[in-house]
């Protein structure tokens, strides 16, 4: 059976699986566990990715990941690698330590990161196992893991530092509410499955969204695939825009005009932001050559406004992915 293709582009929201070899264990103690982690954060600091949310299972982890460089692939073949060469040396076991190649569904993050934000944390207690205990004894299973980011979102005290937790933003702005309303959120679904989550995430091989995001996704993706079809590996590659292309998108959605963007100063706010960003990332122009479109700032002044962007200083996330989605796929 075809397996599902890996789809990479900047700034996309991704549910990443991967299994042990034959369902096999890939951790066998608490060391091996930390190890992981370790790697894991580490990759996630190299590669620039987000984690939003984890969770390590005895033959398998779940990981939702947003990829501003568009290289999910690459991350996730190092951050595998590396781990299957310490369990390799570790504990002598040659061979795959992963079953094939890691499963990644793109999240429609504006509608869907917070349930499979879920999905993915209560992953300890739909075991077969953990389904035969009580209410009580689910709960405290939940509250006790302590190999996911659950217990990071519940209580600021566990929080990590490797974990970006943007998703709380959607609940409450402060963060104790926000905590307190998304555990609620997390317990509803503590004895029955979100079932019309798991409708959504069976719907498509390719994504995880609502049926005008998977149609689109899939036409999008429909002439882009490589290889056999026993492998078909499928990417959005880095597409090249023009400038002006950028200027237009961005003046759209923020209901700004194309001179508000080219004049100097900050009258143009987010907006101005954005279109440095997207100018950085989607065409080739140098940083000098992006200035002086945008009235004539340095070059120096671009790449702070990149940096901050990466960083999280500004706040514009959710404009930044609406409008690179479009530009994207020409809606």
């Amino acid at each position: 059976m075809p397996r599902p293709p890996r789809i990479d582009f900047p700034d996309a929201v991704y549910h990443v699986t991967s299994r042990g070899n034959g369902r096999a264990a890939i951790y066998w103690s608490d060391a091996d566990r930390l190890r992981f982690l370790a790697q894991l954060a580490d990759n996630l600091h190299v590669a620039d990715v987000k984690l939003y949310a984890y969770v390590l299972l005895d033959n398998h982890f779940h990981l939702l990941l947003r990829t501003p460089r568009g290289n999910l692939s690459r991350f996730m073949q190092r951050l595998c690698t590396a781990y299957a060469m310490y369990a390799r040396y570790k504990h002598r076991r040659p061979g795959h330590q992963f079953q094939g190649r890691f499963k990644a569904k793109l999240v429609q993050d504006d509608l869907y990161l917070r349930t499979v934000s879920r999905y993915v944390h209560l992953n300890p207690v739909k075991t077969a196992a953990a389904r035969r205990l009580d209410r009580r004894a689910r709960l405290r299973l939940l509250d006790d893991y302590r190999w996911s980011s659950y217990r990071g979102y519940a209580d600021g005290k566990n929080a990590e530092e490797f974990v970006t937790y943007d998703v709380l933003k959607e609940f409450a702005r402060d963060a104790a509410a926000a905590r307190r309303l998304y555990r609620a959120f997390v317990e509803q679904c503590l004895l029955d499955d979100d079932a019309a989550m798991l409708e959504v995430m069976n719907a498509s091989r390719y994504v995880i969204g609502d049926d005008r995001f998977v149609e689109r996704t899939e036409a999008g993706i429909e002439h882009r695939r490589t290889g056999s079809d026993a492998d078909r590996d499928l990417a959005l590659p880095r597409r090249v825009l023009s400038i002006d292309a950028i200027d237009e998108a961005v003046a759209r959605h923020f209901e700004v005009t194309r001179e508000d963007l080219a004049r100097h100063g900050r009258s143009a706010g987010a907006a101005k932001i954005v279109a440095v960003e997207l100018a950085c990332r989607l065409t080739e122009l140098s940083q000098r050559a992006i200035g002086k479109h945008y009235g004539g700032i340095g070059s120096a002044a671009v790449s702070t406004i990149h940096r901050k962007v990466r960083e999280g200083r500004h706040d514009v996330e959710q404009p930044l992915t609406a409008v690179q989605r479009k530009l994207y796929f020409k809606v």
